[in-house]
């Protein structure tokens, strides 16, 4: 689903205009992708788990080489300001990190209204295919979007939710913007650290698969496996715990494992920002 950006955005704590919040043609930034992201959702003025966004965010720049980088903890002063400018409930946050050649990195805040997954895709599941590809440098969230961007037009196509990424050794690793879980002989499996980005999602499923004694493994999932897989779901920032019904060919159901993480989650996102 695409994301609308709001008016008003951000660079380097000063409001402007959306429309002006640009870099030029011939940055490196955009030829040579120096630039990382972050997306938070944000319910009644809460934004949930920030800190841990704001962390990744350090992390992919460090990774990416940025020489010169601006403390994130002016984020923290920056984006209320954003959200009152706007005054919306619901929102998701973007923060951009990009070199622009120019000294320091520069930030670029802006609010987009969330995509709504309708309540029957919780429910029933959604279907996804696979597409044989893989991020450079899984661990950073980059804005070089190449494979993702492609691997969301084959499924589109197909009129699927999203894909799989395969990669060169033939091992799902991640969605096109999520990562995945699969349910097999009882116990919750993703793909080990590194062969994919660490989502904020991912941390806080494998967190409550721990408290609710849901025995875990983080190993690779070949794509031969997936006639083993009994449940299959996607995390992400916005689709939170998303079930998978169907991968290509292969039909899934919405399991118990799965029902009990959803569950879960629920209760853990009311209870920090509230919402449904």
């Amino acid at each position: 689903m695409k994301v609308r950006p709001l008016p008003i955005a951000m660079r380097n704590g000063e409001l402007i205009p959306t429309r002006d919040a640009s870099i030029p043609v011939t940055t490196s930034a955009l030829y040579g992708v120096l630039g990382v992201y972050e997306t938070v959702e944000i319910v009644h003025g809460h934004p949930f788990r920030l800190l841990q966004h704001l962390s990744r965010l350090d992390d992919s720049a460090q990774r990416s080489g940025f020489t010169v980088m601006p403390p994130t903890d002016q984020v923290l002063e920056w984006w209320p300001k954003l959200v009152e400018a706007h005054q919306v409930e619901e929102t998701l946050l973007r923060i951009l990190l990009v070199d622009l050649d120019e000294g320091p990195a520069t930030y670029f805040l802006y609010l987009m209204e969330p995509p709504h997954y309708p309540e029957e895709w919780y429910e029933s599941g959604v279907p996804v295919t696979t597409f044989h590809g893989e991020r450079a440098f899984p661990l950073i969230k980059s804005l070089n979007t190449l494979v993702p961007g492609l691997a969301r037009k084959k499924a589109a196509s197909m009129g699927m939710h999203d894909a799989l990424l395969i990669n060169h050794q033939g091992h799902i690793t991640e969605g096109s913007n999520c990562n995945v879980f699969a349910v097999i002989d009882g116990t919750l499996v993703t793909p080990p650290y590194g062969a994919a980005l660490e989502g904020v999602t991912l941390s806080i499923v494998l967190d409550l698969a721990h408290r609710l004694g849901i025995p875990t493994e983080r190993r690779p999932l070949p794509v031969k496996e997936l006639p083993r897989w009994e449940e299959a779901f996607l995390t992400s920032t916005r689709r939170h715990i998303l079930p998978i019904n169907l991968i290509d060919q292969q039909e899934l159901q919405v399991g118990p494992i799965t029902r009990r993480l959803m569950d879960a989650f629920r209760d853990l996102f009311q209870a920090e920002v509230g919402g449904s």
